[in-house]
């Protein structure tokens, strides 16, 4: 056998598929949030997939290679935001801290989530465009941070961290507030994500004492 067979390294077939793995789920990704970005500044109906390939400098069949459809690009993007928010959430928990505390933690990671990309497409642009059932899924998911911001305001209650006389209006409220703020946040503005984050909840904190 010669001795070049002998001494070269045989590539890893399973490290080879994670990472073309990687790459696939990285330029999907690219995708999605030049996707987020036309459809919050021009229209999800105004937008088009050339555009899309256009801004990304590539071809149509390349976009299609990643999604079915124009719908499927808003659902993916949609619900890639709320599973960014989940995982956010999911790395930054610390059940010792207060329920205040655990609610300021909350919505400085949904703050930082609806200011991005992804989430200003959440905030600006209408589940309505989706088909019924992509439209429940999401609307679901949403509900479940909606519950959890609940369930934080009872242990406030509870614990005497928090004062609120019906928190499920208080949720509708400060959720509404959040969601607003895409409409006038702009990115060469004199404030970051996290100091408008800060200041909308301030006015909240002080409703709750």
């Amino acid at each position: 056998m010669s001795k070049k067979l002998i001494g070269r390294k045989r590539p890893n077939i399973w490290e080879s598929a994670d990472l073309r793995q990687e790459q696939h789920d990285a330029k999907r990704r690219l995708i999605l949030k030049q996707a987020a970005v036309l459809f919050a500044d021009r229209g999800f109906h105004e937008t088009t997939i050339d555009q899309i390939a256009e801004a990304l400098q590539v071809s149509k069949p390349t976009i299609y290679y990643y999604i079915d459809s124009k719908e499927d690009l808003l659902y993916e993007v949609a619900h890639t935001a709320l599973a960014d928010l989940k995982a956010a959430l999911s790395r930054d928990q610390d059940e010792q801290l207060s329920a205040i505390d655990r609610l300021a933690r909350f919505f400085t990671m949904y703050g930082r989530l609806i200011l991005s990309e992804f989430g200003v497409c959440l905030a600006l642009v209408s589940d309505r465009s989706l088909n019924p059932q992509s439209r429940r899924r999401l609307r679901s998911l949403k509900k479940q941070f909606e519950v959890e911001v609940q369930k934080i305001l009872d242990e406030g209650r509870a614990d005497g961290t928090i004062r609120v006389d019906d928190p499920k209006m208080f949720t509708v409220a400060i959720f509404g507030a959040f969601n607003w703020a895409p409409q006038w946040f702009s990115n060469t503005g004199p404030s970051t994500p996290d100091e408008i984050t800060a200041a909308i909840f301030a006015v909240f904190r002080k409703a709750m004492r």
